[in-house]
């Protein structure tokens, strides 16, 4: 009896371990053993001077990886998202996105925001093997390195810069303008390609200057383009500068067109600058209010969720889950190579900022670039621009 009582007894533990386990598959236990589990690390800057870009790449990650889930867009995958506040800092930032691979096991990364941050991540991931795509650094040079690891879904700088340099030649006749740009990786691409495009279309550049991050007196550069004669005065950089230039430049007299990069297209520029950036020209990706049904649908989704619009960093930060999820769904498998390659053939996938594919370089041309003005406190469309392959 004793021998009998002991062998139940195992018995019972061990169903209660298998149990405990998810082992027999019983009615509410547990499938997480064997559930397709796709997971996307997420890099942006959450505190600092560029958060408001980092805040709306997380709310918008968010909430596509929660439709897709609800859905079941990604097939039989289920989409789980890690994030990480950079703030904005490339060594914090490539030290978030060796966490996210060896720690939380990310199969793929969303990031960075900022340039310089972009360019640190891609040598982490690069070496790591594991696909990365930006969804909101424009710096010409991250799709310039040969890395068959990184994507894009922002809107190249090179892109942009000529947009801007033809549409101040072209359309309000411009002949001298100034460029005042950031010194880090961000600004001085950009310094480099606005340099490039007014040379190749006839745009005189009276003054080059530059500025740190943080710098709160911008008065002799601003001077210096007034007195060379300059119409124009182009900035790359983002939001917190460009709006202090901006209310500088008016208080000294420069009544000249202000232009401004995709980087700094933000709430925060509008609310800072006043109507010292009113009438500024910048480039886009994305206007929540273009008569579009998949937008709409969209701006409603996160006015719902969040209460206020969303930004082309948000935008593009959506695009870029239902980029991943579909390649998951057509690759079924998180294997890197497999993943990578599904990525790279995205074939014209509808999205909100346009139809994605991606060139040889891992840009996105599937979009166009909007050529854009603050109007009455808001970004309004002055024209698109399609992208050439």
């Amino acid at each position: 009896m004793i021998r009998s009582r002991m062998i139940k007894r195992v018995a019972l533990l061990v169903v209660v371990a298998l149990v405990s386990a998810g082992m027999l598959g019983l009615p509410g236990c547990s499938k997480r053993g064997t559930e397709k589990v796709l997971r996307i690390g997420v890099v942006g800057p959450e505190s600092g001077g560029s958060a408001q870009l980092g805040q709306a790449q997380r709310k918008a990650v968010q909430m596509a990886v929660e439709e897709i889930n609800g859905s079941g867009g990604a097939g039989e995958w289920k989409l789980e998202a890690f994030f990480e506040d950079d703030e904005g800092n490339p060594t914090k930032s490539a030290n978030a996105t060796t966490k996210l691979i060896q720690q939380s096991k990310c199969h793929v990364i969303i990031g960075a925001i900022n340039s310089s941050c972009t360019l640190a991540d891609m040598v982490v991931t690069q070496r790591a093997g594991i696909p990365q795509i930006t969804a909101g650094s424009t710096g010409a040079a991250i799709t310039e390195q040969g890395n068959p690891w990184i994507f894009r879904t922002a809107v190249n700088d090179e892109f942009q810069a000529r947009a801007l340099v033809e549409y101040a030649l072209k359309s309000l006749g411009l002949k001298k303008a100034a460029t005042l740009t950031a010194a880090d990786d961000y600004g001085q691409s950009g310094a480099k390609l606005l340099a490039k495009a007014a040379g190749e279309l006839g745009l005189e550049l009276v003054a080059t200057a530059t500025y740190n991050n943080g710098d709160k007196d911008f008065k002799p550069q601003i001077i210096a383009a007034k007195d060379g004669g300059a119409e124009a005065i182009f900035l790359w950089g983002l939001y917190t500068e460009a709006a202090l230039i901006a209310r500088q430049a008016r208080q000294l007299g420069f009544t000249g067109q202000l232009f401004g990069a995709s980087g700094m297209a933000a709430a925060k520029l509008i609310e800072l600058g006043g109507e010292a950036v009113e009438g500024m020209i910048l480039t886009q990706s994305f206007l929540p209010d273009a008569d579009d049904p998949r937008v709409s649908e969209f701006v409603t989704k996160y006015r719902q969720k969040y209460g206020d619009n969303p930004i082309p960093h948000a935008a593009q930060a959506y695009d870029t889950v239902y980029i991943i999820a579909d390649a998951v769904k057509r690759a079924n498998s998180t294997e890197a190579k497999a993943l990578r390659d599904a990525i790279a053939a995205t074939a014209g996938l509808p999205g909100v900022t346009g139809n994605a594919r991606f060139n040889s370089k891992g840009d996105d041309i599937g979009k166009r670039v909007l050529i854009t003005a603050i109007k009455d406190g808001k970004f309004v469309l002055v024209r698109p621009v399609e992208i050439s392959p």
